[in-house]
C-alpha cells in the first residue's frame, strides 16, 4: 500500500498518475459521512478509535497489498492506516506555501467552512479567524494540513515515509528516491510531471510580485513551517 497526501492544491493528483494510482478513492462517501455536516471546529477523530473505524469505511474492498491513493484527507488518518497496515507507505507532497496560497485563494478556500479548512476551537487562531484576510487564511490552512501530516508520520519508521517537495518530482535523483522508496516504477520517468493546480486567468499576482505586507501576512503564519521544509 502506497498512500500520498499532502495541503490539497499541492500535487498528489500528479503524483497518482506517475504511480499508476488513484486520486481521491471514495473521497466523496468521506466527506459526507464524516466532513460535510460535522461542526467544523471540532475534533472530529480524536481517538484512534474514530480514525480507524474512518478508514476501515474509506477501504472497503481494496487490495491492502497494492493499492495506491493520493487525497488530502488522508493528513487525518495516517496513524489509523498504519496501525492497520503497518507494511503501507506514505509520501507527504509539500508545494511552497505561497503558490498553494495563490491557487487556494483562487478556488476561495478562505470562504469554505468545513473541518481542516477553518480552526478547531482550542486553536490560537480560532479566536481572530474572523477577522483575518484571506491570505492569512489559506497561510493558516497550509501551515495546519502539513504540520497534521507531519505530526502523522512522526510515530512512522523511517523506512516507512517520506516527504518530497513538488517543485523537485523533475529532478532525477528525485524519481530514483521515490521509485526505491516505493518499489514502483514512475510512469514515464516523470516526464510526465507538470506544475500543479495552476490558473493563469487568476488575478492574484505569483509571489515573486507580492509586496512587502503580503509577504508579512503570509510569512507571520507560515514562516516557521516554511523553514522546516527549506523554502526559505
Amino acid at each position: 500500500m502506497l498512500i500520498i497526501t499532502g495541503t490539497g492544491r499541492s500535487g498528489t493528483a500528479t503524483m497518482a498518475k506517475m504511480f499508476g494510482g488513484r486520486h481521491e478513492f471514495r473521497v466523496d462517501y468521506i466527506l459526507d459521512k464524516y466532513f460535510t455536516k460535522a461542526d467544523p471546529h471540532s475534533d472530529l477523530f480524536s481517538t484512534i478509535e474514530e480514525r480507524v473505524k474512518a478508514v476501515l469505511d474509506l477501504h472497503q474492498g481494496i487490495d491492502s497489498m497494492s493499492f495506491v491513493d493520493s487525497s488530502n484527507l488522508y493528513i487525518h488518518f495516517i496513524d489509523a492506516v498504519y496501525l492497520l497496515n503497518p507494511s503501507a507507505r506514505f509520501i507527504l507532497v509539500v508545494r511552497h506555501g505561497k503558490d498553494f496560497a495563490r491557487s487556494a485563494l483562487s478556488r476561495g478556500w478562505h470562504k469554505q467552512r468545513l473541518f481542516g479548512i477553518v480552526p478547531r476551537y482550542d486553536d490560537p487562531y480560532y479566536n481572530q479567524w474572523e477577522t483575518m484576510g484571506p491570505l492569512q487564511r489559506n497561510a493558516w490552512i497550509w501551515t495546519y494540513r502539513n504540520r497534521k501530516a507531519a505530526d502523522g508520520l512522526s510515530i512512522l519508521p523511517e523506512d516507512r515515509k517520506l516527504i518530497v517537495r513538488i517543485e523537485d518530482i523533475k529532478v532525477r535523483k528525485t524519481i530514483e528516491m521515490l521509485e526505491d522508496f516505493s518499489g514502483i516504477k514512475i510512469k514515464g520517468g516523470g516526464n510526465k510531471a507538470r506544475m500543479c493546480n495552476t490558473n493563469p486567468s487568476f488575478c492574484f499576482p505569483p509571489k515573486e510580485e507580492w509586496t512587502d505586507a503580503q509577504n508579512s501576512e503570509f510569512d507571520g503564519i507560515a514562516g516557521k513551517m516554511m523553514k522546516f521544509f527549506n523554502y526559505v
